[in-house]
């Protein structure tokens, strides 16, 4: 499932990225974020938008980062963000993002 960001989303359907925006605030679109708290949206928001409906896709995009102790929360961070990218790199729309700090021991 390819995502886009806003300003991309919005010259997808062919509107401003502000009205996006707006849109997302008031529930018209969905108001999705990724960690960094920037917005997404999906292939399957377009479809919505035009009025397409899709068969279900099977499965969820889970990404899981993880440190052994707190001293490492800049790592986490890093982690988290490496994903972020990657997956906005690779159009991965992401479902849920797990974080944990603990030893494996």
């Amino acid at each position: 499932m390819k995502i886009y960001r806003a300003a991309a989303f919005a010259a997808k359907i062919g509107v401003h990225k502000n009205t996006v925006k707006a849109w997302s605030l008031n529930g018209k679109l969905p108001d999705r974020r990724t960690p960094a708290g920037h917005r997404y949206y999906t292939d399957a928001d377009v479809d919505r938008y035009f009025g397409v409906e899709r068969a279900s896709e099977a499965g969820r995009t889970v990404v899981y980062c993880r440190v052994s102790n707190r001293a490492q929360g800049d790592d986490l961070r890093s982690q988290q963000q490496a994903m972020e990218t990657f997956c906005l790199g690779a159009g991965l729309a992401v479902d849920e993002w797990l974080t944990e700090i603990g030893s494996g021991l």
